[in-house]
């Protein structure tokens, strides 16, 4: 008997150890990881800060008696402000930030060399169409505006894990280089609209239909852009814009039980 119940205790000890390891050896959920919270803090600030506080900073000059001209200049100093404070938090400041800080540079020597409140109001018409060019030149490098966006809503191990992925993946390459493709064109777009109202329509009308123009077309790119990334998740397992999967373990062999 108490044979039959050292037996019985065994393949009851065996029991649990088999059940224990299958707990541990079940497959969960593959999850993505998610991108950190409040990644889209500062492309919603940067948005506010380059197209709704100019526009504010140039109607609330005009209605204090200022001049279209330094109106415009005046709306100009808040994106500046934003990259050279960017650049000071940072200490550096990336390839995007630097081309936009050197256009903007070259917009207001431009404005106050002269040429009248029609030069100052192709300005961001002139940036757009600066941007576009310089999107689609970067298309097919090895470092695309896309895949550059990307990098910058992660940190740490993510940056890393994106760019093993970059080395790695043809179809996430081909992905993000169709979405610089297509916020480039939207660029070109934007400033040539922006360039032919700074032409033709009167000063003081220009700015609002400039703002709004740019903004319609940016939430079109992003819903177009939402969009492509949703069917590339389902057909390819990778987010564009997200931190990759971490790696599975490998599942551990069941341990039969023997009778």
């Amino acid at each position: 008997m108490a044979e039959r119940m050292g037996r019985g205790e065994q393949r009851g000890t065996t029991g649990r150890q088999t059940g224990t390891a299958g707990a541990i050896s079940a497959p969960g959920p593959i999850e993505t990881a998610k991108p950190p919270t409040g990644t889209l803090r500062g492309p919603l600030f940067s948005l506010t800060v380059d197209i709704l506080v100019p526009l504010l900073v140039y109607y609330a000059a005009r209605a204090l008696g200022a001049e279209q001209g330094p109106a415009l200049l005046l709306s100009g100093a808040p994106p500046a402000l934003r990259l050279l404070a960017g650049a000071v938090r940072h200490r550096r400041i990336d390839g995007v930030d630097l081309f936009l800080t050197v256009l903007l540079v070259a917009a207001a020597l431009v404005s106050l060399i002269g040429g009248g409140p029609r030069v100052l109001l192709f300005k961001n018409a002139a940036l757009s169409l600066a941007v576009g060019v310089w999107a689609l030149g970067t298309a097919f490098t090895r470092s695309p505006l896309a895949f550059q966006l990307g990098r910058r809503l992660h940190r740490g191990e993510a940056v890393r894990a994106r760019d093993r992925l970059w080395q790695n993946s043809a179809p996430f390459r081909r992905g993000l280089r169709a979405l610089t493709l297509l916020w480039g064109a939207e660029q070109l777009l934007d400033g040539g609209i922006g360039a032919l109202a700074a032409a033709t329509l009167p000063p003081d009308t220009v700015p609002l239909l400039d703002r709004a123009v740019s903004l319609a077309l940016l939430a079109l790119a992003a819903g177009i852009t939402a969009g492509y990334a949703r069917r590339f998740r389902r057909r390819h397992a990778l987010s564009l814009f997200g931190a990759p999967a971490p790696a599975t373990a490998p599942r551990a062999p069941r341990v039969s039980c023997s009778s």
